[in-house]
């Protein structure tokens, strides 16, 4: 059948479109990463630009491009999320000739099996991931993303220490003759945990740079959880909540410290294999227990300013 090309068609107001594309296409992308495979179900956005002489975008190349890539993954070299989009984005610069970029982005969920630090046991978390690729057709530039978040705790550092301040006052006025003078009190205090409120965080970096592969998903996994307060759990005994609890609130954290934390752990490890000009984010969202708000910080930095900041720390 040989069918008008309307997509070709002039536009009755011929203006040159900066974003066109399709978005939320769900796939179930598998492939073999560079230690373990991958198995994510993700959302999956092809954007193009549109110029003023065309009405419409060739969606269905857009299309064609993430299925025949996606459903291949498996048997092609790609061992990283910001590869598998770059390859995406190859593809419909080749299927829409009238593009001048293409610009691939993936979010996703995988279930993610490691050891847990409480009890020991092998257990499934879920996390999600991020990448991206943008290609520029004139120079074949292709700049990558990659991502993780993932949900932990925090322990209210503001209110341990006044809860603390509270307790030593009160042990030193209800003691009665128990000589608790205060380096015992101070003693008491250490030992025994104090309460505080806990919040539920979700934490995320973001990384962007020329060369994929150098960021590791886990990597950043490990990173974001250690930064914060304890891990959380969906299988927990009595004993094991009580461990979680007494290993968080012995490393109370504001949402601040969280992302510096981040950020510190991130240099020491990439510091030597990024270039200084990838782009960087840290973030973590606090969900409060006692207010009605929640909390977020943010750092927005490149790999050479955050070294720079770094090196001023005595």
């Amino acid at each position: 059948m040989n069918a008008p090309d309307v997509q070709s068609q002039k536009p009755e107001i011929p203006i040159a479109l900066s974003k066109v594309g399709l978005v939320n296409v769900v796939k179930e992308v598998v492939f073999n990463g560079s230690s373990r495979p991958y198995n994510v179900v993700a959302s999956i956005n092809v954007y193009t630009d549109l110029p003023s002489y065309q009405r419409g975008m060739h969606m269905s190349r857009g299309g064609e491009a993430i299925t025949d890539i996606v459903e291949s993954a498996s048997t092609m070299p790609i061992h990283t999320f910001e590869s598998l989009c770059a390859e995406i984005a190859r593809r419909t610069l080749e299927l829409i000739e009238s593009s001048s970029f293409v610009e691939v982005s993936l979010k996703g969920t995988m279930v993610m099996k490691s050891r847990s630090k409480i009890n020991g046991r092998v257990v499934s978390e879920p996390i999600k991931v991020y990448a991206k690729a943008r290609i520029e057709r004139m120079s074949q530039r292709v700049v990558h993303t990659v991502g993780a978040g993932v949900s932990g705790m925090t322990v209210c550092p503001c209110a341990k220490e006044m809860v603390e301040h509270y307790s030593a006052e009160l042990l030193k006025s209800e003691s009665k003759g128990l000589n608790l003078d205060e380096s015992v009190v101070k003693k008491i205090l250490e030992l025994v945990p104090v309460a505080s409120h806990v919040q539920r965080g979700f934490g995320k970096i973001l990384v962007t740079a020329v060369q994929p592969g150098i960021v590791d998903i886990y990597d950043l996994v490990e990173i974001i959880e250690d930064s914060m307060s304890g891990p959380t759990q969906d299988v927990l005994k009595r004993v094991d909540e009580a461990s979680l609890v007494r290993m968080a609130f012995s490393k109370p954290r504001f949402v601040e410290d969280v992302v510096r934390g981040m950020a510190y752990s991130f240099a020491t490890r990439y510091a030597q294999k990024l270039e200084k000009s990838a782009s960087l984010l840290f973030s973590q969202t606090n969900y409060e227990s006692i207010h009605k708000h929640d909390v977020k910080a943010e750092l927005k930095t490149t790999m050479g300013e955050l070294i720079e900041s770094l090196s001023r720390i005595n």
